[in-house]
């Protein structure tokens, strides 16, 4: 049976398929979506959950059109232009389909959005026959707008975003009780078919290792030999955090904590690797986190760790972005030390690393949770990026990295020292029993 969404008399109602909403042009506005009524079938093939409420709305639309259609998340189902109303609204196709846009109000407030792209598939198609899929989404928990293409909202889709956790905060609480999903049209009419609604999915970027509500690492277990900073550049690294922390774009990043700040040179172990420490057949689930720890420090104590105190890697600053820097090694016979030094970690521990070559030489500092994407926040990044560049390249010179430390990595981005005993019989890890961890972590790094 047809179902109404809207309890008004300009309404749109679902069969067993969503139906094409024509509008007829001259700023039309049809709403379509009421949030506090979402049911399951109204997600239509997306693979977005009902569990919509206020401020949490997330639709996907499909067209040909080659005129600019609007998406409104608002209050209220009644009309929207010129009432001064703080509505979210998203523009596809805007200026002879020069850009897509969001912002406040309709129209904008100083007839400026907040943030736009230019993006080619972010814009209305250049072929009738061609249809594109899009879609829109707020949600209050996180504070982020965002639009993007195909029918599965994630991240790498995205291409258009904006967080509301900054100095501006009028715009979250604007946002904090919209209800209303609206479809309108620019001068021209326009046809759209809803794909589907449902409650806005998860676009951060560090799923499943960082919880974007609440703005905190999550446990993500692993081992690694780091080098840590001599206190000059320690100090230069938190002075480009610092950069990063001051600009409009912060609110889409996470810092890593000082304490944490290290070159992670070989990754040992980490969720999806526990298995590769073990024998074939032997299951990986015997034995805990703690006791795989302390057979990597068994193994890595005769030669890595005690050579440590005279193993030296002297760097050069190379290029940076956002988030972190990479760095070259001083000469030719730096860098043939680091290859025989990393030769004789995977031959004593058996274990591959599971950074890249150049993830060898990035020193991380900050991380993307949500996609820098849009016009406004790139080119700020970019000029992050040139002052970070400009700090490192004058007060850098030569890094002196010396004594690997083996770490464990107890949350995402967050590590400890581990001091584990050296004294077992080296029987195959399955057949022996393991001791418990005993090394306490010098240091915690806090959360953010």
């Amino acid at each position: 049976t047809n179902r109404t969404f809207i309890s008004t008399s300009n309404m749109v109602t679902r069969a067993e398929d969503w139906q094409w909403v024509n509008l007829p042009g001259g700023h039309a506005e049809q709403p379509v979506v009421d949030l506090c009524d979402c049911r399951d079938e109204d997600c239509g093939s997306t693979g977005l959950s009902f569990d919509t409420s206020l401020g949490r709305g997330c639709i996907v639309v499909q067209t040909n059109a080659t005129t600019a259609f609007h998406v409104i998340f608002s209050h209220t189902a009644a009309p929207s232009r010129d009432t001064n109303e703080p509505v979210l609204r998203f523009v596809v196709g805007k200026r002879r389909n020069s850009m897509t846009s969001v912002g406040l109000g309709n129209p904008y407030l100083k007839k400026e959005p907040i943030e736009h792209t230019k993006s080619p598939d972010a814009l209305l198609t250049d072929n009738p026959e061609k249809s594109r899929t899009y879609w829109f989404l707020y949600d209050k928990h996180v504070g982020v707008a965002a639009m993007g293409v195909h029918s599965a909202p994630q991240a790498d889709l995205c291409r258009l975003a904006c967080r509301f956790r900054d100095s501006v905060g009028f715009r979250a609480e604007a946002c904090e009780s919209l209800r209303y999903i609206t479809l309108a049209s620019g001068r021209r009419p326009v046809s759209l078919r809803i794909v589907g609604v449902g409650a806005p999915p998860d676009v951060s970027i560090p799923r499943h290792r960082f919880d974007p509500i609440g703005w905190e690492s999550l446990p993500w277990p692993g081992a690694s030999l780091v080098f840590e900073l001599p206190p000059k550049h320690q100090q230069l690294v938190q002075r480009a955090q610092e950069i990063l922390a001051k600009s409009p774009i912060a609110p889409f990043y996470q810092l890593v904590d000082p304490s944490s700040i290290c070159l992670n040179v070989y990754r040992l172990l980490d969720p999806h690797r526990k298995g590769e420490l073990f024998h074939p057949g032997e299951d990986a689930e015997v034995a805990s986190w703690e006791n795989c720890y302390d057979e990597v420090h068994r193994r890595l104590h005769p030669l890595i760790l005690a050579s440590a105190p005279w193993t030296l890697w002297p760097l050069k600053f190379n290029r940076c972005d956002a988030t972190s820097l990479m760095l070259n090694s001083s000469g030719t016979g730096c860098s043939a030390s680091i290859t025989e030094w990393t030769r004789q970690v995977q031959a004593v521990t058996g274990l591959r690393n599971g950074a890249t070559s150049r993830e060898v030489m990035t020193l991380t500092f900050a991380f993307e949770v949500f996609p820098v994407e849009g016009d406004v926040a790139t080119q700020v990044r970019r000029e992050v990026v040139r002052e970070i560049s400009a700090l490192l390249d004058a007060e850098w010179d030569v890094c002196e990295l010396r004594h690997p430390h083996f770490v464990v990595w107890e949350k995402f981005m967050q590590y400890s020292h581990y001091q584990g005993q050296t004294a077992h019989q080296q029987l195959p890890l399955g057949d022996r029993e393991l001791p418990v961890l005993t090394g306490a972590p010098e240091r915690v790094a806090p959360s953010f």
